[in-house]
Order: structure tokens, then sequence, then C-alpha cells
């Protein structure tokens, strides 16, 4: 009698869950962005929002929780009840850079947050002001040389610091870090020629390079981008294995039922094919790139591998 009553428990209890599986959303969503109002990942963020809503018959409420590169906001999520109403904003500087960098990260990239989908991939370049003296990378390996200990750039992520240590490294140079609590204030400080070199997301460095107050030298990435088609790679220049690429993506608390991540990938993914996020997109500077679940998570595991043998080399230690 008892195991038939838990028997009989086991499947009403299986049938409320798929029934509200099913039945999701039937109440706004909340989705975390561990980064300021303005930035890519904030703009980038409130349009996939507002598109989601509409499908899914839900507001879709943006909320910004910067600070602790990102732990703030990761670790919320983390608590969150895993239902799909509370998800969080992921980029590699916020996910996989933290456990390379960081002594006490207050969370577990892997066993805490199952991965929804990637919303786009971000370009990185290494910039410098107009006026500056160096109209390429040989031209910053030079002077740094010459001078060491004199050169400096912009520290405003996790991602940069680890791309500029390797360029460090490989060109056996000593370019100094200055850290900044996010990239708007580095390219301030760039401006105001209290910069040598600023790494940046092509969508950040948009509007001044469209201006004419920075030029790029070259693309941190794997492949050269259509909006700068003449800048190189690092890669073509000689450094080995310096593909740095940024990514947005979506995650939510691991538990998730496996239904609702689908739906939201669907929704995501019907989003990201909207004429206008990719007008937004070009105008960003960002790549559309939808990742399912399995991919996402697999993309990180190998971000954090190969990262890890990045900061290994260049002497990068957890602080």
């Amino acid at each position: 009698m008892f195991l038939k009553r838990a028997s009989m428990v086991g499947l009403a209890m299986t049938a409320i869950l798929s029934h509200a599986q099913t039945d999701f959303p039937n109440q706004p969503i909340k989705l975390i962005v561990p980064l300021s109002p303005g930035s890519s990942s904030d703009v980038t963020a409130r349009a996939i929002a507002q598109i989601i809503s509409v499908s899914l018959g839900q507001p879709v409420m943006v909320e910004n929780r910067p600070g602790a590169n990102g732990g703030i906001a990761m670790q919320s999520v983390a608590r969150s009840k895993p239902d799909g109403y509370t998800l969080v904003v992921g980029t590699v500087s916020t996910t996989v850079v933290p456990h390379i960098i960081s002594k006490n990260v207050p969370f577990d990239l892997f066993k805490d947050y199952v991965p929804v989908a990637t919303m786009a991939n971000t370009p990185l370049l290494l910039t410098v002001v107009q006026e500056s003296p160096f109209n390429s990378v040989s031209d910053v390996v030079a002077a740094a040389k010459k001078a060491p200990n004199t050169l400096t750039y912009g520290n405003s992520a996790g991602l940069y610091r680890i791309a500029m240590e390797a360029f460090n490294y490989q060109a056996k140079i000593d370019l100094l870090g200055i850290p900044f609590k996010g990239p708007a204030q580095a390219t301030t400080e760039l401006l105001a020629g209290r910069l040598s070199v600023n790494p940046d997301a092509l969508g950040a460095a948009a509007p001044m390079l469209q201006a004419r107050r920075i030029r790029a030298l070259a693309v941190l990435g794997s492949k050269r981008t259509e909006t700068l088609p003449n800048v190189p790679t690092m890669l073509e220049l000689g450094y080995n294995g310096f593909e740095f690429n940024g990514w947005l993506g979506i995650l939510a608390p691991a538990g998730t039922p496996p239904a609702v991540v689908q739906r939201l990938h669907r929704e995501i993914a019907k989003a990201v094919e909207k004429p206008e996020i990719r007008v937004l997109y070009t105008r960003l500077g960002l790549e559309p790139t939808v990742l399912t679940s399995q991919t996402y998570g697999d993309e990180m595991k190998n971000d954090l591998a190969k990262y890890e043998q990045v900061a290994k080399k260049a002497g990068i230690e957890r602080e």
C-alpha cells in the first residue's frame, strides 16, 4: 500500500512538473546583465529581451548588476530557483576568466549553470588614439623594447588582460596594465593620451573608429572582421595561437528543466534572425552566432582550457 501511494505521489509530481514546463512561461522573466547600462552586452540583452517578450507572451525584464568582475550577478543567478524565470547574460570575462585569474570565485561555471544559447560573437581589437605614433603592432613592440616599463594598456576586462599578457609574453615586452572598472573608462583614458594602447570590443570602439578618434592596429581574434577588412589579425602578424574571441550568451541556474531551456533557446535563435537585430549587430560590431546548449557548454570548456595555458605561460597568477 505504501509503495502504491508513493508511486501515485511520484506520478502526480511528475505531472505537475510536466505541466509547469509546458505552461512556461506564466510570469515575468528576469534577465540579469553583469555589466553597466549602455555596454554592448546590455544593449544586446535589452534588444533580444524585447523581442522574446512578445514571442513568450511575458515581459523579460533586464536588470543590471555590475561588480566583482561579474561575480555579483553570476552568484545571484546561481542561487535562484531553477525554473527559467531568472537568467544571466554571460561573457568570456564574466564566466570563464574569473576561474583563471581569481582564487575565490563565488560560483562554479559548470556545476551552477546550464547554458541556454549564445547570441553573438564580439570581435576584439588593439586600438590606439588617432594621433598615436604607432602605425602597426611592430611599432608598439619596438617602442616597448626601446623604453621598457613605460608603455601602458587598459585592463578593463579579464579577457583583455589575458590577451595583452599573451602579447607581452610572445613579443618579449612589458606593457603595463592599468586597471579600470569598465571599457568606457579605459577609452576615456586612451583619448586623453594616458594610455599607449587599449584592447576593446569592436562594438564599443565603433563610434570612436567612425569619428576617426582612434585607430585599430590588429584584430585579437581568429579572423578579420567585415567592418575592418584591412586590419590584420595577430595570427597573421606571426603571433602563434593568438585567438581571443569574445561572445555573448545566456545561462540559467543548474537544474532548469530541459524543456524550458529548449524553449528559451528557440526564441533566442529566432530573435537573432530578426532584421532589426541584424541591423543592431552591424552597428555594434557583433557577429550573429547561436550555439546550442551543448555546444555553448563545450565552447566554455575549450576557452577555459585554452586561456589557462595562456595565463600559465604569461605568468598570470590568481589573485
